[in-house]
């Protein structure tokens, strides 16, 4: 039996798209505008449920495992919130594009019937990347940190700090520029039902047609959340869900929302 979601990115392959920038961010300001309440509420909410959870965290488990660990431990529970909580800007974006009823508790689709572990385990994928191309660095920076224990001057390496710097700098770029290719796994979950795997591959072929584009249209996002910060970080409360209905108006203006009902997302 043949597989919809392959006939659909199919035909998407076949046919092609191009990367309106400016059309994109024009139609996720739209939908943000919407229910901008809603929108911004969840944003804030989600922020409080992070630092909650984090602090959670550290507060049952500093005194079994101390400090250090329990800060690394709470930094680990981040994702496993975040990244469902984020999927429901996305159920909610797509109702919305599709005229069908919204409530709140569409955010929170993210960890409702086979969503969350999808959702998690692509998120968990997209940190390990991230996490490898910045090891080289990291791992510089800590040599020169603890060579310099037994030295005279107790400093760093120029040398190797330069070293460091640079392989953070070349990490940094090729994180971004390889997850780029996955930045629509989530909206592929969660309109298509895919599988984490099959939504990866998806998002993978689909961006490798017009990769710079994608990349460039991200980059403007993370200009956005950047010019976000400038005000004492509440901008972000903005430029949060501006981002995730950006991507919700790519998605759907390139492969195209299914007909089926998203409440039973």
């Amino acid at each position: 039996m043949n597989n919809p979601n392959q006939n659909d990115l199919n035909a998407v392959m076949q046919r092609g798209y191009t990367v309106d920038i400016g059309g994109f961010i024009t139609r996720g300001w739209e939908i943000l505008q919407e229910d901008m309440g809603n929108f911004i509420g969840f944003t804030l909410l989600m922020a409080g449920l992070l630092v909650a959870v984090g602090i959670v965290v550290l507060v049952m488990f500093i005194t079994i495992i101390g400090i250090p660990f329990a800060i690394l431990l709470a930094l680990l529970a981040g994702p496993l919130v975040i990244a469902p909580l984020s999927a429901g800007f996305f159920v909610f974006a797509f109702k919305k594009i599709k005229r069908q009823p919204t409530e709140f508790s569409d955010f929170f689709k993210g960890f409702q019937n086979n969503n969350f572990l999808p959702i998690f385990l692509s998120s968990l994928v997209i940190s390990l990347i991230t996490a490898v191309c910045s090891a080289p660095g990291q791992i510089v920076n800590y040599i020169a940190v603890f060579s310099s224990i037994g030295s005279e001057s107790y400093e760093p390496s120029v040398v190797l700090q330069a070293i460091s710097g640079l392989l953070s700098l070349v990490g940094s770029i090729a994180g971004a520029c390889i997850t780029a290719f996955y930045c629509f796994s989530v909206p592929f979950i969660v309109a298509r039902k895919m599988p984490f795997w099959t939504a990866m591959e998806a998002s993978r072929k689909l961006v490798m047609r017009q990769w710079f584009g994608i990349f460039l249209l991200l980059i403007v996002l993370t200009l956005i959340n950047i010019a976000g910060l400038i005000p004492c970080g509440l901008g972000l409360i903005l430029t949060v869900p501006l981002t995730s209905c950006v991507i919700a108006a790519a998605y759907e203006s390139i492969v195209g929302l299914p007909t089926s009902d998203l409440s039973q997302t």
